[in-house]
């Protein structure tokens, strides 16, 4: 039977989409495919440099941007030269040892030896030639014997009557950090450093112990020791840094995952998320772990249900629903993030007639703006974002306005602008404030220390071990942040922590917190 010539029409109208609709999903598997191919085998990193430079927005006079009047030009020498090398920097070797224990070791000849080869009088000292090494001392183990000397009266011995106690006096002793416990300050101090600041698990530090000084101390003690530290002495301090933290303006809010092992004493591989939050650039550094059982809204809102200010914030949907007096700040990374990932497996010739290349290109710029006024006062720079920030990015909304309808749905381009789309009421509360960063990258360089220790010791035994780790990765990470050597900072803590009374001077927690003044000179890599 002959179809009409409607039919066919129709017939070959419904062909058409179909061939549409396969083969768009055809391009979106092959996009999928080699976004996963790059992920597993490429490079990682979201910068993707300009291939013809800055200038491929044209959005704006570059030319009266950056022209400066009064600069002579560059001779054709100058201009032609190749980079000079970076002439070394003079003294740097003693300024690098100046604070070094030195060990002198003398040269000298034999007295016999001392005689001139020629005329055989005798030779007299000329001068020193002085050559300095580096040796390495690898760490050992000592005993600490603690004696304790206790008096007493002979004279009341002479005289002790019925019912009379001898007077014992002993000579004072500062308090361990475990009473009855073999473990000093500088024990606990050291297993910290290599499980929180080295990534180390428990077990590799035991086999190192073992290994250097035939020294056994199982994982278990090692464990207790850094719980107990942490409940008691460290907690004080965590504390104080959440009161501390919440009191700023500014804040930064990430979350990552873990895994617990036991659960409520039941066993579990339940992923569960260590928070993490910071406080802005122009404050203190204060970098502060929470431990949850969950990505829930709740996580979010018990620890910011007092809080008022800016947040800054990846794109995670329950960071939107928090309390009114927050206002959240977008990611322009996780913008950028989105674009460069759709082209990263293109060659540099592909990547200019996508879609995308084009997104990345308008957040490259974006950047290359800020980068211009970093080192300006907050007042300046919120300013200048106003005169060449907005600009940008409104011809940037507009863009991503006019680009949408056109392009394929469900493709990794058309996820890339829908997700610029929706967050832009967030991202462009950067112009509120010039204390404001375009990225979140600082809470996220912050995480990092604790992803790469999960990959060495993978999971956390109880929701007790995870919440006090969560403890000690505060201290130690807001440590590194205040510019200070996590070992003797941590000693210092050990040290005058049992041997300070808090519940009659709870103020002298601000004596030890990684940001003090009054923290010793030996905690500073470089004491201000």
């Amino acid at each position: 039977m002959e179809m009409s010539q409607a039919e066919l029409a129709a017939h070959c109208e419904k062909q058409d989409k179909a061939i549409t609709e396969l083969t768009q999903n055809m391009n979106r598997l092959i996009e999928m495919i080699r976004l996963n191919n790059h992920k597993k085998y490429g490079s990682s990193g979201d910068s993707v440099s300009y291939p013809d430079g800055l200038d491929q927005l044209c959005l704006f006079n570059e030319v009266e941007a950056t022209a400066q009047k009064g600069v002579p030009e560059p001779t054709f020498e100058e201009a032609t030269a190749k980079t000079p090398r970076k002439p070394k920097q003079k003294g740097k070797r003693e300024q690098d040892f100046k604070d070094l224990k030195v060990t002198v070791i003398e040269h000298e000849l034999p007295a016999e030896q001392q005689v001139c080869p020629v005329c055989d009088s005798p030779l007299h000292d000329m001068k020193v030639e002085i050559t300095k090494t580096l040796k390495l001392v690898p760490a050992h183990f000592e005993v600490e014997e603690h004696r304790r000397h206790v008096y007493t009266c002979r004279t009341c011995e002479k005289n002790q009557g019925e019912g009379d106690k001898i007077p014992f006096v002993r000579a004072n002793m500062p308090n361990l950090p475990i009473p009855g416990s073999f473990a000093t300050p500088e024990l606990i101090a050291g297993i910290i450093n290599s499980k929180y600041t080295n990534a180390m698990p428990l077990a590799r530090i035991e086999r190192e112990f073992d290994r250097m000084d035939s020294v056994r101390i199982s994982r278990q003690n090692m464990s207790n020791w850094v719980l107990q530290c942490s409940e008691e002495y460290f907690s004080k301090i965590y504390t104080h840094m959440r009161n501390v933290l919440l009191s700023k303006d500014i804040l930064h809010a990430d979350e990552t995952w873990t895994r617990v092992v036991q659960q409520d004493s039941r066993d579990s591989k339940k992923k569960c998320y260590i928070w993490v939050y910071c406080s802005g650039v122009h404050d203190e550094p204060i970098i502060y772990y929470e431990f949850h059982e969950s990505r829930a809204t709740e996580s979010a809102k018990e620890f910011l249900k007092d809080y008022s200010g800016f947040l800054h914030t990846d794109g995670y949907e329950v960071y939107h629903r928090l309390e009114p007096g927050i206002t959240v700040v977008g990611c322009l990374a996780h913008i950028k993030r989105k674009f460069t990932d759709a082209i990263k497996a293109l060659s540099p010739e592909e990547q200019k007639k996508t879609v995308c290349f084009k997104g990345q290109e308008y957040c490259d710029y974006l950047f290359h703006i800020e980068k211009k006024y970093k080192d300006a006062t907050p007042e300046e720079r919120h300013n200048k974002r106003l005169t060449l920030l907005k600009p940008v990015m409104d011809a940037f909304l507009s863009w991503l306005k006019e680009t949408k309808p056109i392009t394929v749905p469900k493709s990794h381009a058309y996820e890339a602008i829908n997700y610029a789309l929706n967050q832009w009421p967030y991202f462009e509360n950067v112009l509120l404030d010039g204390r404001l960063e375009l990225t979140n990258n600082l809470v996220e360089r912050s995480i990092r220390p604790f992803t790469i220790g999960r990959k060495n010791w993978v999971t956390m035994k109880t929701d007790r071990g995870a919440h006090d780790s969560s403890i000690v990765y505060s201290i130690v990470q807001t440590a590194l942040a205040n510019d200070l050597k996590v070992y003797e900072y941590l000693v210092y803590l050990l040290k005058q922590m049992p041997n300070t009374d808090f519940n009659q001077h709870p103020e002298l927690i601000e004596k030890f917190v990684p940001w003090s003044k009054e923290l010793p000179a030996n905690c500073y890599k470089t004491k201000n």
